[in-house]
């Protein structure tokens, strides 16, 4: 009988500390949803703008979500199959793998550009740093995409233990590196229009739907709400963890480095002309021109590179988990068959996209397929998981037992009291909420 048939939730090693957890899920927020997804969907939408709001979405939505997708995987101590099996016992299982399906289609791309990182750390290391289109060259992008397969099923057969030390050498380098670039940035001739740029404001482009669409598409994105890591990554948590601190603490850290990040790729971006509206190559098109034409580019390169690459990586291995849980304690495989499945899937839903930046150049609607796939996951599909998700745990799992598990007792009072009950009223109504708005919008 499989664990999931049994009603009892598996035996697994939780994270040690409030601290390892908080590491950890920084380490499975942060990525390249960061350093890559978040500048590029600035330089398209808006600037300053766009910053705006989606500041007022992580604060506002994406951080009482974060709250209640994590409080139901503690409370449950299933991953989302399981979670939302307690939602409902005839159609919740469903959902749970949809949401599954969802993350796996996720990383079917994420893979693809993290090949890119790995690309150019290993041409930064070689002294041969080249532009974008040579480095994708031919398929040298479906070959590097094919490789960081290989080395997240190296990771995941290690399991939870393998995740929480690895996070806790990769975080650190990636937070120094970031702030290291961007102070580097702040000398380079373009940084003043840069921060103009980032304080910018259009008052018709707030009022755009489209760019609040983004805006929440990036937050969740870049948080991993609705794709079922923070129910897995949840599920791992001690009985002494504070969830309302901890999802805080994940919250303004992720935003922090997104803002960080921006600032850096936006110097380099306006000393050297480039358009801010590049799209999905924006950071793989400024990168590489700045540490080739720049004095001691060639020492800073490899530093940099190799922490994009463990931006990029650590979101691969953790958000993968999500596949591998169920398989594991659904399903009864083993850790490296689960491993071996859920790799294998990410990798063959991703050819596509990895031949969408090589010779073949796949497209679809006018654009490299691997930029459509993302707009439709992580703008679109995302945002109605991620609030569907959320309703049903709000709806369906009982108040007083989420309340319960969000935060001990001392800890219910003030600000946090409000998010306690705000993160499950905002869950149970935001369907309702956006729907209306949808409307609205249509009709005005």
């Amino acid at each position: 009988m499989s664990a999931g048939a049994s009603g009892s939730p598996p035996t697994r090693q939780d994270w040690t500390s409030q601290r390892a957890f908080i590491v950890s899920s920084v380490a499975a927020a942060v990525g390249l949803g960061n350093l890559w997804r978040f500048p590029y969907m600035v330089g398209e939408n808006g600037g300053g703008t766009f910053i705006l709001c989606y500041l007022i979405c992580i604060l506002a939505v994406g951080l009482p979500l974060f709250v209640l997708e994590t409080t139901a995987g503690s409370l449950t101590e299933w991953g989302p199959v399981g979670t939302f099996r307690r939602v409902s016992g005839r159609w919740g299982p469903w959902f749970g793998w949809f949401v599954v399906a969802l993350a796996v289609v996720v990383m079917s791309y994420y893979f693809v550009i993290t090949g890119w990182t790995l690309g150019y750390l290993v041409d930064s290391v070689r002294g041969d740093l080249r532009p974008f289109d040579e480095m994708t060259d031919g398929f040298a992008s479906l070959w590097y995409f094919v490789a960081v397969g290989g080395l997240v099923f190296l990771v995941l057969r290690r399991g939870t233990g393998g995740i929480e030390r690895l996070s806790k050498v990769l975080m650190p380098t990636l937070v120094l590196m970031v702030a290291l670039l961007a102070i580097y940035s702040q000398t380079l001739a373009g940084g003043a229009e840069a921060l103009a740029f980032y304080t910018s404001f259009d008052l018709a482009q707030f009022l755009e739907p489209q760019t609040w669409r983004m805006a929440a598409g990036q937050a969740f994105f870049s948080l991993g709400v609705g794709t079922g890591v923070l129910i897995t990554y949840g599920s791992y948590i001690p009985r002494n963890v504070n969830i309302i601190a901890s999802s805080t603490a994940v919250a303004v850290t992720n935003a922090a480095i997104s803002l960080t990040a921006g600032v850096a790729i936006f110097s380099i971006v306006f000393t050297f002309g480039i358009a801010p509206d590049s799209g999905s190559q924006l950071s793989f098109t400024a990168f590489p021109q700045v540490f080739g034409d720049l004095a001691g580019g060639r020492v800073l390169a490899p530093f940099f590179f190799g922490a994009l690459f463990v931006a990029a990586f650590s979101s691969c291995y953790s958000t993968l988990a999500v596949a591998t849980a169920p398989l594991r304690y659904e399903r009864g495989f083993s850790e490296s068959t689960a491993a071996l499945i859920a790799v294998g899937a990410t990798l063959l839903l991703g050819v596509p996209s990895a031949l969408s930046f090589t010779s073949v150049e796949l497209s679809f609607g006018g654009r490299p397929l691997l930029e459509w796939v993302d707009q439709l996951t992580g703008s679109g599909v995302g945002i109605v998981v991620g609030i569907g998700g959320a309703a049903l745990i709000a709806w369906r799992l009982p108040r007083g037992a989420l309340v319960a598990e969000m935060a001990s007792a001392w800890w219910r009072s003030g600000p946090q009291r409000l998010l306690l009950h705000g993160a499950i009223e905002l869950g149970r109504y935001m369907p309702a909420a956006t729907v209306g708005l949808l409307i609205a919008t249509a009709l005005l």
